[in-house]
């Protein structure tokens, strides 16, 4: 968490970032290692959960990019939503691609639908928080926490569940289009264009600083509690022997 003492520099706030980026892998390997394991039936409820997170992040980005002022970031990100939404192919856009996924691991479209509680209050916090605060503090909120943490989650999430029975099994017939773009090389290159962008935006304004440091901060906090949520909805509890 962001510790508020002496005003944070642009290289302080950098190592912030990168420390923040571990800790969450960190914490991601450390509740994804259950899924090569997991019930197929409480798999598949972890990655119905993850699909809310997914649509309400183009919405939010949206957003996003209709308030920035004209530049490399706003360009950068404007670029990254229209390749969430198809870049005009509507077949193309990443929540069809991620329910195409979920309908080869034998989730049915009335599943898909049903988010939990907990996490549709966080989601909508995040977007009245969009809405609420200053633009810096929705870069770090859903710039930043969008595009760096979440391709981290996603890449220890993909690692550990194709290597459940059920997927192992199945391989062959699962959608993999989603995982191939969301844990490959292009979404490498958009966490450093995302990174680059936002060190710029930095530099030419650094009065933005206070405030992206902030929406920074609360991304990670709600995704980890997102996450956190899910499990504790989704995971039966570990039985110990007696």
């Amino acid at each position: 968490m962001l510790q508020e003492t002496a005003p944070m520099t642009r290289d302080a706030f950098w190592r912030f970032a990168d420390e923040a980026k571990e800790a969450t892998e960190a914490l991601a390997a450390q509740k994804m290692g259950v899924l090569e394991q997991l019930p197929i039936d409480a798999l598949r409820q972890v990655c119905v959960q993850y699909r809310f997170f997914t649509i309400d992040y183009i919405s939010d980005l949206a957003l996003l990019v209709a308030r920035l002022p004209f530049g490399g970031l706003r360009s950068l990100l404007g670029q990254i939503l229209a390749e969430e939404l198809g870049e005009g192919d509507p077949g193309k856009a990443h929540p069809t691609v991620y329910d195409r996924f979920l309908s080869t691991i034998g989730v049915d479209e009335e599943q898909w639908r049903h988010a939990l509680p907990t996490n549709e209050r966080i989601l909508k916090g995040l977007t009245r928080d969009m809405a609420a605060n200053p633009i810096a503090y929705g870069v770090g909120l859903r710039g930043m926490g969008g595009e760096c943490l979440c391709q981290t989650y996603l890449s220890v999430m993909f690692e550990h569940m194709k290597n459940n029975p059920y997927f192992l099994e199945h391989a062959d017939s699962i959608d993999w289009e989603f995982w191939t773009i969301h844990t490959g090389e292009e979404d490498i290159i958009h966490g450093e264009l995302t990174r680059k962008a936002i060190d710029d935006y930095l530099q030419e304004d650094p009065s933005v600083l206070p405030e992206l440091a902030k929406g920074y901060s609360r991304s990670i906090t709600a995704w980890n509690l997102f996450w956190q949520n899910i499990f504790e909805a989704c995971v039966p509890p570990l039985r110990v022997a007696s």
